[in-house]
């Protein structure tokens, strides 16, 4: 792997910690309703203002195949900026967790791989923190082409 320090941020969605790469994190926010749209993917919940753009706000719990977040007072929106390799195409995303709980820092070679057999393509790597094992995401591989051209036409439908 390496040596490089990257900065992780950690959230909740049900029993699991995940990690993701803080470069991609733009904000986090308290939980507000969405405008929900008809005939959407299961896995988006509605649509949020970012910035003066419509984001999409994914349900954290459907898309990784749990059932959906429970709105609580620790519930928050964490707006990513995001890249597919195979668009080539940059893309902002919301996503709804149960909770943020901190952020850590973790050399490349702290980080334990996991076999490509027993993980989808989404975690690359856990590490064990002092809250417990984290699930390392690779944020851009979380939606694939499909999701990403899906998620565009939806924006645009709106435009």
């Amino acid at each position: 792997m390496g040596n490089e320090l990257s900065t992780y941020l950690t959230f909740k969605v049900k029993d699991y910690l995940f990690g993701i790469n803080v470069s991609k994190v733009l904000e986090i926010t308290e939980y507000s309703i969405p405008k929900t749209m008809p005939e959407s993917m299961s896995y988006i919940s509605g649509i949020i203002e970012f910035r003066e753009q419509v984001v999409p706000l994914i349900d954290c719990g459907i898309k990784l195949n749990m059932s959906s977040i429970d709105i609580n007072p620790l519930t928050c929106i964490i707006v990513l900026e995001l890249f597919n390799e195979s668009l080539s195409k940059k893309y902002k995303a919301a996503i709804i967790v149960d909770a943020v709980s901190d952020v850590f820092e973790a050399f490349q070679d702290d980080l334990m791989l996991m076999q490509d057999d027993y993980r989808p393509a989404y975690i690359t790597a856990s590490f064990k923190s002092e809250n417990g094992l984290v699930l390392i995401l690779d944020a851009d591989k979380v939606f694939n082409e499909k999701d990403v051209i899906a998620i565009d036409q939806y924006i645009n439908d709106l435009a």
